[in-house]
């Protein structure tokens, strides 16, 4: 048995094979897009966290490959430590082309290399000397000059005179630099041509975990992506949580700022991850669920088809995303693995604590103390206020039965019809000697023995 489910693992050509979600199509248009546009793209991919971004992406590149679309990706994460991020795009395109071309010695390789260098120098004695408020003007167009002095002025006025100074030189090299930047991006434009077996497409650049880097790196990228990098023949996918991205902007340049139509300067299409609807949302998610569970290779007793009801009607009614689904069966691996096929086991109580200890921590510590009541659970956790099928309703409403017979006093027990199922619920108990009060601290505390982190 597995407690942690093992990465999908997908080869560099394979492409959407392991395509559960159905997402090859929509893969297909933004192909079809990216190759038959004689635009500068700088597109972003938005999809909130767990929703399989990463793992879209790298189906996609099998899909690129197969087309003879030459693509890069750069997981922006792992190289937020660097000191500019015009070193990690150009470095990655370095390497990449070396690797790809008809002659990884040409000419024009080897100006572009002189030019990135140059261009990097430039930006890193700009960065050392001004910091991030200049850092991120990226390449200083006309329409920059008037900012510039701004900065300027505001530097002028709270640093040292040797910083106004080199602000001053700045301008006064203005046009140079202009030159500097657009020999580079001409280079930049031809280098898809020089890659073997390119004929005519685009180089595609995928930049893959924006929301997680720190927000000046990840804020500087785009900037640094849009100013330099953007040209013709080179595509631009930036794959990101566009609201988590917004509040970096705001961490750099204020709260007061537009983050939305600050971005929208640096990006020319935007797209997201298409939704599952629910006329095809039941089979993709009873195919996930399948999925996990079967990497994890459980050893349920019996309970397989309650258990994975149990989780499919609770996903659907929260919406869950594929990566707290991960950590939902995560939870359900650690209960089974550290329970033998005599220890009682009750489905519903542990489905659903196994699903709000992901979504719901707080009120998962609340069951955990006994500070919570049964009405107020219900209300919290907004669980009768599903929209779904009768199906789901109905084994929600199952679910809540036995936290009922679990949560409520003895009193209020006895003022149940006795004709009512949840009356029978105690002969489950019997050969096990638990009262029914104990019985959501007794699953808590078997779920919280161990932890994956």
């Amino acid at each position: 048995m597995k407690l942690v489910v093992p990465s999908l693992d997908i080869a560099e050509n394979e492409g959407f094979q392991q395509d559960i979600l159905k997402r090859q199509a929509f893969g297909e248009s933004l192909k079809n897009l990216v190759i038959r546009s004689d635009d500068e793209l700088v597109i972003s991919l938005d999809g909130k966290w767990g929703e399989g971004k990463s793992t879209f992406v790298k189906m996609w590149q099998g899909l690129l490959s197969a087309n003879n679309v030459p693509n890069i990706y750069i997981d922006s994460f792992a190289n937020d430590y660097v000191e500019d991020a015009f070193i990690s795009v150009a470095s990655a395109i370095t390497s990449y082309v070396e690797l790809n071309a008809v002659n990884s010695k040409s000419e024009k390789i080897t100006e572009y290399k002189d030019k990135a260098k140059s261009v990097g120098v430039k930006l890193l004695s700009w960065g050392t000397k001004v910091g991030i408020k200049a850092l991120t003007l990226g390449a200083i167009k006309d329409s920059d000059i008037e900012e510039l002095q701004d900065i300027k002025d505001d530097i002028a006025a709270s640093s040292s005179a040797s910083i106004s100074t080199f602000v001053e030189e700045k301008l006064s090299s203005h046009q140079a630099d202009i030159e500097l930047f657009e020999s580079f991006r001409t280079l930049l434009s031809g280098l898809p041509e020089e890659i073997e077996g390119n004929d005519g497409n685009p180089l595609v650049i995928i930049i893959d975990e924006l929301d997680r880097c720190k927000p000046t790196y990840a804020v500087e990228l785009i900037e640094k992506v849009k100013h330099l990098f953007s040209v013709k023949n080179v595509v631009f996918v930036l794959v990101m949580h566009r609201q988590q991205l917004e509040c970096a902007v705001k961490s750099i340049y204020g709260s007061e700022i537009d983050a939305h139509t600050y971005l929208q300067k640096f990006i020319n299409i935007e797209t997201s991850l298409p939704k599952i609807t629910m006329s095809n949302y039941s089979s993709d998610l009873d195919k996930y669920c399948e999925r996990l569970f079967n990497l994890h290779e459980l050893t349920t007793w019996g309970d397989e088809h309650n258990l994975q009801e149990s989780i499919i009607c609770l996903a659907k009614h929260y919406n869950l995303s594929l990566r707290q689904l991960e950590r939902v069966y995560t939870n359900i691996a650690i209960f089974y693995a550290s329970s033998s096929e005599r220890q009682l086991r009750l489905v519903p109580i542990m489905s659903l604590l196994s699903v709000i200890k992901v979504t719901h921590p707080n009120i998962y510590s609340r069951l955990a103390n006994g500070d919570i009541a049964y009405d107020e659970l219900v209300i919290s956790l907004s669980l009768l206020e599903s929209s779904m099928e009768k199906e789901v309703t109905r084994k929600i409403e199952f679910i809540l039965s036995w936290f009922k017979f679990a949560l409520i006093s003895d009193k209020e027990f006895s003022e149940i019809d006795e004709n009512e199922r949840i009356h029978k619920y105690n002969s489950s108990l019997w050969q096990y000697n638990i009262e029914r009060d104990k019985l959501i601290q007794l699953f808590i505390e078997r779920l919280n023995i161990f932890s994956v982190v």
